[in-house]
């Protein structure tokens, strides 16, 4: 039976509350348009503070260019017209660019316009409030993200090492094993995944731990592992021949928890042998070590 009432994720409860705070706070200034209070408060509740700031930069930058560069074009050129609002624009996008703010044109240039078409006797306010109310917004997401239970995906971290241990053997089997070729695409897949979360781990810099740092080069580290377990098996998916088990590895196949049949013939000198066995034990040293790392740290 589906679930009745969908999933409310947190990040969702406190996008609720944030947008709620901000038009509070924008309602006690008498904010005259706090729609831009409760949109700044929606752009900054990102799932991590991490990845809020760049939105908060480019909010921030993209209004106060666009407001400002807005009244000072109304108050000396409004006569100009619509031909004067284009060429206000572009010099406004050469301003951006000579600050090296080009993150912020697209918004600025929205602002600039809004400013523009506005009565001259309210752009200066109506910029002046649409950068308060913005702000207000920006900065009551940004205490909620940062007061309530902020996001840590360490435990995901780990989570997604040990499913990606767990999927390595039954692969290794198929291939050294029993000579077929296994789909890899759910592996890619993983490996993708943990490299975006460790991005995201890496970005947590509000509140980590003193030794972030260290746990972000480490989780690196057992990342390149990961890597190495993928590459070399990947390597023994793309030989014709999958060669015949050297003693030594059909022994190691214990670190994967597969056992070896005892009638496998001998291997030669003969270049899938050698290559074949060669791609093995590199898979299973990395898959050694990597375990040993993550049951270190469980």
């Amino acid at each position: 039976m589906g679930r009745l009432v969908p999933h409310i994720g947190l990040r969702t409860v406190k996008t609720g509350l944030a947008v709620a705070l901000a038009l509070f706070f924008a309602g006690l200034r008498g904010s005259p348009a706090p729609i831009f209070a409760a949109i700044g408060a929606i752009v900054a509740m990102s799932r991590t503070v991490g990845d809020a700031f760049p939105s908060c930069r480019t909010q921030f930058f993209g209004i106060l260019l666009g407001a400002g560069f807005g009244a000072v074009f109304v108050g000396v050129w409004s006569g100009l017209g619509c031909f004067g609002i284009g060429l206000g624009l572009v010099v406004l996008i050469l301003l951006c660019v000579r600050l090296r703010l080009q993150f912020a044109v697209p918004l600025a240039c929205m602002v600039f316009v809004s400013v523009c078409l506005s009565p001259a006797e309210e752009a200066f306010l109506y910029g002046v409030n649409r950068l308060l109310d913005t702000s207000i917004g920006l900065a009551t997401a940004l205490a909620v993200n940062l007061l309530i239970k902020p996001y840590n995906n360490r435990a995901q971290i780990d989570l997604l090492f040990t499913h990606f241990l767990q999927s390595v053997p039954s692969l290794t089997s198929e291939r050294v094993l029993y000579g077929r070729y296994p789909d890899l695409a759910p592996l890619r897949r993983q490996l993708r995944r943990i490299s975006e979360e460790l991005s995201i781990f890496e970005k947590q810099n509000i509140f980590r731990t003193p030794d972030h740092a260290a746990q972000a080069v480490y989780l690196r580290g057992c990342e390149q592992l990961a890597q190495s377990i993928a590459a070399e098996l990947f390597a023994l998916c793309s030989m014709d021949e999958r060669g015949r088990l050297s003693p030594e590895n059909a022994a190691r196949l214990s670190v994967l928890g597969l056992c070896a049949p005892d009638d496998l013939p001998a291997p030669s000198q003969n270049e899938p042998d050698i290559v074949g066995n060669y791609h093995l034990e590199g898979l299973l040293r990395a898959y050694q070590y990597l375990d040993e790392f993550i049951r270190a740290e469980s």
